[in-house]
């Protein structure tokens, strides 16, 4: 099925006559291997017009999550191949604003399992769960702990099950909890705290404050953040 994916992809880039673009287009948008490859050429304008730079993890992050949340709401049969001809910023406020898309979700149990995140490699693996830029692009990584900061990637349970569907809470909702980045400091302070959704929660910029990061971790996974 992905080779017709393919397939349909090329046929589109081939119309600007950009059809080597579409490998690459794969390897940086990988939700397009599915039926969101109809969005291919409508990322593509977006990268022609200046919308968006394809040569940015940001936005690569950016677009990638706007293809998950389309994929799980009534976004995607609202939208034609080309987005109906809006910029990004329009797209996320008609998918942030639609309140159908939410579901209640109940009380969220929190089971966590806390991993340092050593080198790009180990980010790396994580490529096809989450649209962090530190996951995309070894120099983004590299960037974020050149001075020593490091990372660590808590899992909720069984997280990977946990559909991409936005939730009254959303961002905090169980997919934004199901998987958390969080960045220390080589002073042990928390730098970020980052939900799957890859998105920010209030004007401060975090998802999660320090002494919310502890009421959801627990003690002794929270003590695992500090060496």
């Amino acid at each position: 099925m992905e080779d017709q994916y393919r397939k349909e992809i090329a046929w589109w880039f081939a119309e600007l006559g950009l059809e080597s673009e579409v490998e690459n287009y794969l390897a940086l948008f990988p939700e397009l291997n599915s039926r969101l490859s109809k969005f291919a050429i409508g990322i593509l304008k977006w990268n022609l017009a200046g919308l968006i730079n394809v040569n940015n993890p940001d936005d690569v992050s950016r677009v990638r999550l706007i293809l998950k949340v389309i994929d799980q709401t009534p976004g995607y049969d609202f939208f034609d191949n080309v987005f109906n001809e809006a910029d990004p910023d329009t797209v996320c406020q008609i998918i942030g604003m639609s309140p159908i898309t939410s579901i209640e979700e109940g009380q969220i149990d929190f089971d966590y399992s806390v991993m340092e995140i050593k080198n790009f490699e180990e980010s790396h693996s994580y490529f096809e769960a989450v649209s962090w830029c530190i996951v995309i692009s070894e120099e983004s990584f590299k960037e974020y702990t050149g001075n020593g900061n490091r990372f660590y990637f808590c899992g909720n349970g069984d997280w990977w099950d946990i559909p991409c569907i936005p939730g009254m809470g959303f961002p905090h909702d169980k997919y934004g909890y199901s998987l958390i980045a969080v960045e220390v400091t080589p002073e042990n302070t928390i730098a970020s705290v980052t939900s799957r959704w890859n998105t920010c929660a209030g004007d401060t910029g975090e998802f999660l404050s320090s002494e919310e990061l502890l009421m959801v971790l627990g003690d002794t996974n929270f003590k695992k953040l500090f060496l």
